[in-house]
C-alpha cells in the first residue's frame, strides 16, 4: 500500500482556504446560504486557523487507488490540455449579434446561423439577453464564436427530448423549424432532417445545444434538458443530453450550469478536448460521459436523486493510451445517502473498459461509496484501474466526507 505524504504549511493553507471558498461560492451561486457579513466572517475564521488543520494522505487500496505524490504531476490540468492554455473568455458589452425578444435575433439558432452565413476567421460574439429560449441549438463547425449571456442562471438555453422520442414529436418540442431549412449551414439542417425524420431519436438527437465547432466558447449562461422531471416513471433509464460536443477542439464553457438527469454532458471525440471552468453538472446517471478530453477545473458535480437514488456520475470511454476525464479542485455534491454513489464506470464504447477518470485535490461529499467507488459497466467488461504511469480510474489528494480513509 503506498503512503503520501502529509501536506504541511502552505500546501494545507492552500488547499483547505480552497474547500473553504469553493463551499461560499456554490452557496452564491445557487442562492443559498448566509449574506455577504457572515460569509466574510467564516472566511477569516478559516485564516486565523488554518494553520491547526491536519491532514493525513488516504491510502491507496485495490479497489480505491490513489496516485502516488510521486507521478501526480503527470495528471495535471497542464498534462491532460496538451499544449493547449485556454484562453479568459472575453464578452463584449455589445455582441456582433444579439438574441431577445426585441432583438433582431428572436432564437439562438438565428443568430449561430447568420454568423456562419457572414463566414471568416475572426470570432463573433453572440450576446443572449436574459430569459428562457425553448428549441434546439446546433453549432456547426466554421466561424469561430463566444455564445454568451448576463449570468448564468439569467440566461436559460432548454428542451425537453429523451432517447424513445419519435421525430415528429422531436419536431413539435424544438419548435422554430424555419432555423433548420435548406438556407441554413449544412450541418445545422442535416442533423435537424435526420432527427425529425426518426422512429426513434436515439442519444444524439436528445441534445438542447450540439456542437461540431471547435474553439466554441460558452459562457454564462444555462444549457438544460428539462425532460424527466416530468416522467418519474422513467426512473433515470432515458437518455437526454443537455450539451453534446460532437468533435470540436479546444472548446471552453466558463461559468455555464448544465443541467439534465441521464445523459447530462456527452463529450465525443477521441483525442479533442473540452475545458469546464466554474462550472456546474447535474445528473443522475452516467451524466458525464464520452471518449474526449474533458478538463473539470473548479467545477460543482451534483448528483440528483428525484428520480434515482444510485447511480455512476461519469461513463468514460477514452481508448487505451488517451488522456479522459480530469476533476481538479471543486466538489461532488448531492443530498443521497451515504456511500450511495460510484464516482464512475468504464463505458465500453471502443470494446474495452480503459476510460479514463482521475479526479484530484476535489472535495467528495459523503453520498461517494467508501471502499470501492468504482463500478464495472457488466461481467465482460471488468473495471481497469490502470497502473503506475497510465492510472485510468484513481484518485489524488482529495478531501471531504466522500474521500478515501
Amino acid at each position: 500500500m503506498t503512503k503520501l505524504p502529509v501536506p504541511t504549511g502552505a500546501a494545507i493553507a492552500d488547499r483547505s482556504i480552497r474547500t473553504i471558498w469553493g463551499g461560499v461560492y456554490r452557496s452564491e451561486r445557487r442562492g443559498a446560504g448566509a449574506g455577504p457579513r457572515r460569509r466574510l466572517v467564516r472566511i477569516a475564521l478559516l485564516l486565523l486557523g488554518v494553520s491547526a488543520v491536519v491532514s493525513q494522505a488516504a491510502t491507496s487500496t485495490a479497489t480505491r487507488p490513489q496516485i502516488p505524490a510521486s507521478e501526480q504531476g503527470s495528471y495535471t490540468i497542464a498534462t491532460f490540455l496538451n499544449g493547449w492554455s485556454p484562453p479568459v473568455v472575453a464578452t463584449p458589452s455589445h455582441g456582433n449579434y444579439v438574441v431577445g425578444a426585441s432583438s433582431t435575433y428572436k432564437t439562438v439558432q438565428a443568430a449561430v446561423n447568420a454568423a456562419n452565413e457572414a463566414g471568416g476567421s475572426t470570432r463573433k460574439y453572440i450576446e443572449i439577453q436574459p430569459g428562457t429560449y425553448t428549441g434546439l441549438v446546433v453549432v456547426p463547425s466554421g466561424v469561430p464564436l463566444t455564445i454568451y449571456g448576463d449570468s448564468e442562471t439569467g440566461v436559460v438555453l432548454q428542451l425537453n427530448a429523451h432517447d424513445v422520442m419519435t421525430g415528429p414529436e422531436f419536431q413539435a418540442a424544438v419548435g422554430h423549424g424555419a432555423d433548420f431549412g435548406s438556407s441554413a449551414p449544412a450541418q445545422v439542417s442535416a442533423y435537424y432532417d435526420d432527427c425529425t425524420t426518426r422512429s426513434t431519436l436515439g442519444t444524439n438527437c436528445t441534445a438542447t445545444v450540439i456542437s461540431y465547432a471547435s474553439n466554441l466558447q460558452l459562457k454564462n449562461l444555462t444549457i438544460e434538458n428539462s425532460y424527466a422531471d416530468n416522467d418519474p416513471s422513467a426512473n433515470g433509464q432515458n437518455q437526454a443530453v443537455a450539451y453534446l460536443n460532437n468533435g470540436g477542439d479546444e472548446v471552453i464553457l466558463d461559468t455555464v450550469r448544465l443541467l439534465g438527469h441521464q445523459d447530462t454532458l456527452w463529450l465525443a471525440g477521441a483525442g479533442k478536448r473540452t475545458y469546464l471552468r466554474n462550472c456546474y453538472v447535474a445528473g443522475d446517471v452516467d451524466f458525464i460521459f464520452g471518449d474526449m478530453i474533458g478538463v473539470f477545473d473548479t467545477c460543482e458535480i451534483e448528483y440528483l436523486t428525484n428520480r434515482t437514488t444510485t447511480g455512476a456520475i461519469t461513463a468514460p470511454s477514452h481508448p487505451a493510451g488517451n488522456r479522459g476525464f480530469l476533476f481538479s479542485g471543486g466538489s461532488f455534491t448531492s443530498t443521497g445517502a451515504t456511500h450511495s454513489v460510484y464516482l464512475g464506470r468504464q463505458w465500453p464504447q471502443h470494446g474495452a473498459s480503459t476510460g479514463q477518470t482521475i479526479i484530484r485535490q476535489v472535495n467528495l461529499g459523503a453520498h461517494i461509496r467508501s471502499s470501492a467507488p468504482w463500478e464495472q459497466w457488466d461481467s465482460t467488461h471488468p473495471i481497469d484501474y490502470g497502473a503506475s504511469g497510465n492510472w485510468r480510474l484513481a484518485e489524488y489528494d482529495n478531501t471531504g466526507p466522500g474521500a478515501a480513509p
